[in-house]
């Protein structure tokens, strides 16, 4: 079937209960196909067709004699929702299939349901990219996506007894200290690349090879450290530049109250988040009878011991989320 199938004829598809009268009458020997095309309002060559395909015990036995799908569509409707479903399934798994992995899946799902299916599909082993691109386009619910990539052992952990026990532990505190919404916070590093990439530009077609002047052809990535409340109030950012001297001007431009720590690569470490954890109690002010939960994943940095001291000893309670481990610090 050719990738953008264009409609020829301009003559609308029968009726379900046109094309069953016609092919009843031809069956019963009421009228000749002639006489039932015109009585009807069907091609002649439809109702010969449907006439070869049916008996007249069939045709009053089915529910639909109209045929649902083309008649060189290699899977049905019903078959193609189950590749689909499989398709869904194994990328819930983490294990979504490429392009290639699942033309070789159509060409086994075929053999195994003995389907017709074209000599091509024999001899490169896989289905052609013509049937995949319109399976996606009957398919509105697939599409080709760039996966994250995720480790084994971040994807076995994250089951439901480990989230159970992440919401247990929150609805423990959240019922200890009634925690409004202004006092909910959740903390997150991101990677800020110094060199943007450049935007599309207009340039002259058949040039081969278009350049955009930029300040470096490769830049380097500052950490930053935002905190977030659940009220959607946020503090000033902390930004880690991979340096090993202070420089003031790096934070020229940056939001009024942000931080800039140093780092070597560029990483955070424990020292520099026990910074941030400083920067971040004299926003909050958190205090024994005014706590605050901070949520945040258990990196490394996070749960160094002076971090956490510095933690507990200023009502600031740490709940971290993994897929692998979850921790909550003592209150006092």
């Amino acid at each position: 079937m050719p990738r953008n199938y264009l409609r020829k004829s301009i003559n609308p598809k029968p009726s379900e209960e046109s094309l069953r009268c016609a092919v009843t009458d031809v069956l019963s020997g009421r009228c000749t196909i002639r006489k039932a095309s015109e009585l009807y309002n069907v091609k002649k060559s439809t109702v010969a067709f449907y006439k070869s395909q049916h008996t007249y015990a069939s045709v009053m036995a089915a529910t639909s004699i109209k045929r649902q799908d083309h008649h060189i569509k290699i899977f049905t409707s019903k078959q193609e929702g189950q590749l689909v479903s499989y398709l869904k399934e194994c990328c819930l798994f983490n294990h979504g299939l490429s392009t290639k992995e699942t033309k070789k899946l159509a060409l086994s799902f075929a053999i195994a349901n003995n389907l017709n299916i074209p000599e091509s599909w024999k001899e490169k082993e896989e289905a052609s990219s013509e049937w995949l691109g319109g399976f996606l386009k009957r398919n509105q619910s697939l599409s080709i996506r760039k996966p994250e990539a995720t480790s084994q052992a971040r994807a076995a952990g994250f089951n439901e007894p480990v989230v159970q026990l992440f919401y247990d532990k929150l609805d423990e505190v959240y019922v200890k200290h009634k925690f409004p919404a202004h006092r909910v916070w959740n903390g997150d590093e991101t990677g800020n690349p110094t060199v943007l990439p450049p935007i599309e530009v207009i340039a002259p077609k058949g040039m081969k090879q278009v350049q955009q002047t930029v300040s470096a052809e490769r830049g380097e990535n500052v950490t930053m450290l935002a905190f977030v409340s659940a009220s959607g109030s946020r503090i000033p950012p902390i930004f880690v530049f991979p340096r090993k001297k202070p420089n003031p001007n790096l934070l020229l431009g940056s939001p009024v109250g942000s931080l800039g720590l140093y780092h070597e690569s560029g990483w955070m470490t424990g020292g520099n988040f026990l910074e941030s954890l400083i920067h971040f109690q004299y926003h909050v002010k958190a205090t024994k009878k005014n706590p605050v939960l901070l949520l945040m994943d258990n990196h490394s940095s996070h749960l160094e011991f002076p971090c956490v001291k510095f933690a507990k000893e200023n009502s600031i309670i740490l709940l971290t989320f993994s897929p692998a481990l979850f921790a909550q610090t003592p209150t006092s």
